[in-house]
């Protein structure tokens, strides 16, 4: 009766599973035990006869299951799901009591059909080569994706399908096509809303819910992310001893001097690999930094940077636009955009953009959805309402998902514990050994009170503090150009490290021998050995910085670093002490030697002494 009466009140029921699995080719690499396999949906279930997609799912089986198994769906919208299905069953340990079941969002990049379109991510990416108006600059992305999205439509795909409440039905057909009676759902980010739906559509087939980073369907997200900016600088302020006090107002001062001044960085679009001119306003700035805050390990360092940039200092730009264009085109953006059009933008607040300044995906956002014309819910999101047990994850200083706002907006379900950790920015999980901890043992026992399992409060990282560097971005820089493939970056340290091994090898040779002269030997000696021994040192402290923390070498070195540029002294010295008791042919090498001994000087002064 109610499926009849159902179109004439207008009511939404979901539509009966027509979902199919079957093996197939894996398109990730899967770990022990991992079965791959494609999940057969309807396209958009409201439409009868409508065509079907393919989701690529991975499952890894538990050789002896005592719990119910777990499913897990990636952020995003646009982040790819497939690879993370070792993390939870070996990283995690799960596979021992569970098996683990990984699935490919609807529209992902390894999805049939893929909503994956180039052109319009190149296309964001270039935004940031202008200092034009942002709403201006995206124009070229929101039409490279009105045409992907109409070449789409052209080859029967249905946008409609692509939103949180299908994606939720992906996975209630997909639990029931593997023939499982209930499992436990594990949602990030953006997933937590398709989690928290799936909870609420699949009462029966979903005993326990994660909500990690949890993004509150009933909230604008917008507003949101403006708020998560601010608090997470205070909340770094407040760490950093009294050495940045206000990481905020710097990022406006940094702002103000961008846009009276932009600045030029050369760097590449990392979608089509094409060599790029950002030019670099506030907004622009504003828009990295939110993106920096995600990253537990660049964290640390924000408050240094900012603090930098805010007086004038615009060395480590080149780093945080690396940074922050990969973040912002690293996911399907045509998925993206095609689910966040219907689901989430119509709500954000009535001018929220027009911040200032600017979180310039926000303005992509709006921009790109006009654009698209896509239709939305007639009615505003819903709080999240279901009665399962669930675990909310939070990180004290996540920029788009803030902590006290997924507190608020899960306060009504009726079995929750909502846990923060401190000095984690976005995603729990990936970030937090703690949480990890914490994930774990309450999987194994919804019922339990997990808070004291860990320490939450103590930061894996403590913020950089003013004196503990030495402010050069240099070395970053050559480090980074090196790693891709520029190695005349560090030409000449590596032909200084050349030198410094040859010449004492050259050096020892007679002395191990006992055809050495004395004194004459130990002066010939000067040079190599200060050379070696300030690579040793030089190697030995930088080692030591980058695997306790390896992102502060963005923004400087560590204070000895510089002062082991003492031994170079030793170059010159040794080189004159020689010529005196050299052959000609002697003199000729030392020259020689002492020429690459000059430059690498000169390199050292020019990338690791003078600040940048």
């Amino acid at each position: 009766m109610l499926a009849v009466a159902a179109p004439l009140l207008g009511l939404a029921t979901p539509a009966a599973s027509a979902a199919q699995v079957r093996p197939a080719d894996c398109v990730v690499t899967v770990p022990d035990g991992g079965e791959c396999g494609v999940l057969t949906v309807p396209e958009y279930r409201a439409e009868p006869g409508g065509r079907s997609i393919e989701l690529p799912y991975v499952l890894v089986r538990s050789e002896h299951p005592a719990e119910p198994p777990l499913v897990f769906v990636n952020g995003g919208p646009g982040s790819g799901s497939l690879q993370l299905a070792g993390y939870f069953s070996y990283g995690l340990g799960l596979r021992e009591t569970r098996d683990v079941v990984v699935l490919e969002q609807r529209g992902g990049a390894r999805a049939t059909p893929s909503l994956d379109c180039p052109g319009a991510a190149a296309a964001m990416a270039d935004a940031f080569t202008t200092t034009d108006d942002p709403y201006d600059e995206f124009e070229p992305a929101a039409i490279a994706m009105r045409d992907c999205l109409d070449a789409f439509a052209a080859a029967g795909g249905d946008p409609r399908g692509y939103t949180v409440a299908e994606t939720a039905l992906d996975l209630r057909d997909l639990r029931e096509a593997l023939g499982y009676d209930s499992w436990s759902a594990y949602g990030l980010s953006w997933s937590t809303q398709v989690m928290a739906e799936l909870a609420r559509v699949d009462p029966a087939g979903v005993d326990a819910v994660v909500l990690d980073s949890f993004s509150a369907p009933d909230r604008d997200f917008a507003a949101t992310a403006y708020e998560g900016l601010e608090l997470s600088l205070d909340r770094l302020g407040e760490r950093s001893g009294g050495d940045f006090p206000d990481p905020y107002a710097d990022l406006l001062a940094a702002a103000d001097l961008l846009d009276a001044d932009p600045v030029e960085v050369q760097g590449h679009n990392p979608v089509t690999g094409q060599p790029r001119t950002f030019r670099l306003t506030g907004d622009d700035l504003v828009t990295f930094v939110h993106a920096a805050l995600y990253d537990v390990e660049l964290l640390p360092v924000v408050p240094y940077l900012l603090d930098r940039l805010a007086g004038g200092h615009t060395g480590a730009l080149s780093t945080l636009v690396d940074v922050g264009v990969e973040e912002l085109t690293g996911h399907t953006l045509g998925q993206y955009w095609t689910m966040q059009c219907q689901d989430e933008v119509a709500y954000r607040r009535a001018g929220a953009g027009r911040a200032s300044p600017l979180i310039e995906w926000l303005v992509a956002d709006e921009v790109v959805c006009a654009e698209l014309g896509l239709a939305s819910p007639p009615l505003p999101p819903a709080p999240v309402a279901f009665t399962q047990p669930a675990l909310v994850l939070a990180g004290a200083e996540d920029p788009v998902t803030p902590a006290p706002v997924a507190d608020d907006a899960s306060a009504g379900l009726a079995d929750r514990r909502f846990l923060e950790f401190a000095g984690v920015g976005h995603a729990v999980l990936l970030n937090s050994a703690c949480g990890r901890e914490t994930i774990v043992a309450w999987l194994a026992d919804p019922g339990r009170d997990v808070a004291d399992l860990c320490d939450r409060s103590t930061p894996a990282y403590a913020v950089v503090g003013a004196g503990d560097l030495h402010p050069t971005t240099r070395v970053a820089q050559a480090g980074l150009a090196a790693g891709d493939g520029d190695w005349l970056a560090v030409a000449l340290p590596a032909a200084f490290a050349l030198l410094c091994v040859g010449w004492l090898a050259l050096w020892l040779a007679p002395v191990v021998t006992g055809r050495g002269r004395g004194g004459a030997t130990l002066v010939a000696g000067v040079a190599p050995l200060a050379g070696t021994a300030f690579l040793l040192a030089a190697g030995g402290v930088l080692w030591s910085a980058a695997s306790t923390l390896p992102t502060r070498l963005v923004v400087g070195v560590p204070p000895a670093l510089p002062w082991l540029g003492l031994l170079l002294l030793a170059g010159p010295v040794g080189v004159a002490l020689g010529l005196r008791r050299a052959s000609a042919r002697g003199r000729v090498l030392l020259a020689a030697a002492g020429l690459l001994w000059l430059a690498f000087a000169a390199w050292f002064l020019v990338i690791v002494l003078l600040p940048s």
